[in-house]
């Protein structure tokens, strides 16, 4: 009897002492890092546009290795990390169809984009306007292999630039390539799809681009196609010739099968205003005689990577007499005079991609004497840096004519002409930055108003104080009009800078968040899903990607939170840069990158290459 009771002692303090080891073994597993978690994130209690048109809803949001997991009502379970978004919403990661972040983000000091995370921009497209997103010297191979390996803030799907292939093989000639050259811009092009490029860019306003003729684009956009590659055109003409302009980007998608999308999409010039809708009625013809046309936009009614002009011509502001000043011939006179190793010596002391790389040698060598002098002068110098009211030859000459009565109410009513014909009148036009404060954001009819001065008068005196003035070239109902269409989405045409240096658009700060607060919330031209959707799910299906632009389980991990009712837009046209702000959260492949608005230095941003249809 004692030995059964001995026998059952013994078994209750050895489950006691196998309980407590279990206990003991799972505290310190845990003091090791190693507990058990169901998900890495757990967003509780959000209010989800999911990139659908219908309105938000309540769930939850749970990610594990990149991925959402699961989208529900309430979700169960053990997070790393739980984030409470009452009171806030969810959407997915906003994508940028067209930017030129690329020329920034080759830097590393650039690699973030942080300008586009705070707007919840979490992939941007790259290479636009005819210059492809590696630099002229190196292959977007390369380029993906750097940025894989450093890391980069948004995603990066990549084009290759028709005006930089046109560029490499024939210079800056205006003329039809010859057969063997275009069979080497195709190789080109090739190329680039083959190292996971999504398509084609063209930059037909720009040079070289608008040396290529209708026939030569559709050759090459012809090699994307089979790839399934889509063809993105900053198009030949966005003011008077737009409908032209519309029928020849259509037309290169039915001559080459591959689908084709128009970047920022709008009419310029007061006298064109309205035109959008007869584009947009080529496309909607087009679209449904299954040709695949989309288009974005970015909801401003200013334009340029540098909105700021001035307000006298040119022509005006030299005389009617012959000028005898710098311009780009005699600047090419002077580095012709340069031996190629001095005009080589040159370049490397001022070009930011320096120590020069292998490829970078070799491009350079490979340039012809013409095309080395055209090169390296271009990154040296600008006739423009000569020109203008800060020119004191120019300044003096121009004020000495305004002292003949006759050439002065001549230049006041060319001037006035000028602002009315080139830059949507005086109403329009609006002071940027002035060294008389009060001015900054009036409009030149108001500081004419302000001054007691006719439009002629205020225009010479605000030049000849160097202000920076905006003209708005665009009208607000052509924005809205076009932004109401189902297959145009957003696209910032900005760039990611040195942050406080120079002077450029204010999109690059605003774009996203500004679209969703004016147009949305302000105006209510459009509804809050139709902006998200133009931002994530239209964005995607634009670009064939299949695992992006929706919060649903089985998508990649691309999120942004944010208060909707407290965006907050801090970039001005007097002061543009300024971070908007209003995102709180923002994931990009899983990986958190904005805590509570904060960036905490990730970058696991990822080049999406093309899943080639071949």
């Amino acid at each position: 009897m004692n030995g059964d009771v001995m026998n059952k002692k013994a078994y209750f303090v050895g489950i006691i002492l196998i309980v407590s080891l279990l206990f003991l073994t799972g505290l310190y597993g845990i003091s090791q890092g190693q507990e058990k978690f169901d998900y890495d994130f757990l967003i509780k209690n959000a209010r989800i546009f999911n990139g659908s048109l219908k309105p938000a809803f309540k769930a939850d949001i749970a990610v594990k290795d990149g991925i959402i997991v699961k989208v529900e009502r309430s979700v169960k379970g053990r997070a790393k990390r739980i984030i409470n978004a009452n009171k806030l919403f969810v959407a997915p990661g906003f994508i940028d169809l067209h930017t030129h972040v690329d020329r920034g983000m080759y830097f590393p000091e650039n690699r973030a984009c942080l300008n586009y995370l705070k707007q919840g921009v979490t992939t941007v497209v790259v290479g636009q306007c005819g210059r492809s997103a590696w630099p002229i010297f190196e292959s977007a191979k390369e380029l993906i292999e750097d940025w894989n390996e450093e890391g980069i803030g948004p995603n990066a799907a990549l084009l290759v630039g028709h005006g930089q292939v046109r560029e490499m093989v024939m210079g800056m000639e205006n003329r039809e390539p010859t057969p063997e050259e275009l069979e080497k811009m195709k190789v080109l092009v090739q190329e680039a799809m083959e190292q996971g490029a999504h398509g084609l860019s063209t930059g037909l306003e720009y040079l070289p681009g608008r040396y290529g003729k209708t026939d030569e684009v559709i050759e090459l956009v012809k090699v994307i196609a089979p790839y399934g590659g889509i063809y993105h055109s900053h198009m030949r003409n966005e003011g008077e010739r737009l409908l032209d302009a519309v029928n020849e980007t259509i037309a290169i998608s039915r001559e080459s099968g591959a689908r084709a999308h128009i970047s920022h999409f709008k009419a310029v010039r007061k006298k064109n205003w309205g035109l959008v809708k007869d584009a947009s009625a080529l496309i909607d013809e087009a679209r449904k005689n299954g040709l695949e046309i989309t288009a974005d936009q970015y909801p401003y009614r200013f334009s340029s990577g540098n909105p700021y002009r001035g307000l006298i011509p040119r022509s005006l502001w030299l005389g009617l007499t012959k000028y005898e000043g710098l311009d780009s011939s005699d600047l090419k006179d002077v580095f012709d005079h340069l031996r190629d190793a001095q005009l080589l010596e040159l370049y490397q002391k001022v070009t930011p991609y320096f120590p020069l790389s292998q490829s970078h040698q070799q491009f350079l060598d490979g340039l012809s004497r013409k095309r080395l002098v055209q090169f390296v002068g271009g990154h040296l110098i600008s006739a423009s840096q000569f020109q203008g009211p800060s020119n004191t030859r120019e300044r003096k000459h121009f004020i000495e004519r305004m002292k003949d009565l006759k050439f002065a109410e001549r230049a006041k009513k060319g001037i006035e002409q000028y602002i009315d014909a080139s830059l949507a009148g005086p109403e329009n036009i609006i002071v940027g930055i002035c060294v008389e404060k009060k001015l900054e954001g009036k409009s030149l009819s108001q500081v004419a108003a302000m001054k007691g001065k006719s439009i002629g008068e205020t225009a010479i005196e605000l030049e000849l104080m160097g202000a920076r003035c905006v003209p708005l070239r665009m009208s607000e109902e052509d924005v809205e009009y076009i932004m109401k269409k189902n297959y145009v989405a957003t696209g910032s045409d900005g760039t990611t800078p040195f942050y406080g240096i120079g002077l450029l658009h204010i999109r690059s700060y605003s774009t996203f968040l500004h679209k969703i607060k004016k147009y949305a919330l302000q105006r209510k031209s459009v509804s809050v899903p139709h902006v998200i959707r133009s931002q994530t799910s239209l964005a995607a299906d634009i670009m064939n990607w299949e695992d992006r632009g929706w919060i649903k389980e089985g998508f990649k991990a691309d999120i942004v939170v944010f208060d909707l009712d407290n965006i907050q837009i801090k970039t001005t046209i007097s002061n543009p840069h300024q971070y908007s702000e209003g995102v709180k959260y923002l994931f990009i492949n899983g990986v958190l990158v904005l805590d509570n608005g904060k960036f905490n230095d990730k970058l696991p941003g990822k080049v999406i290459l093309l899943k080639k249809s071949l």
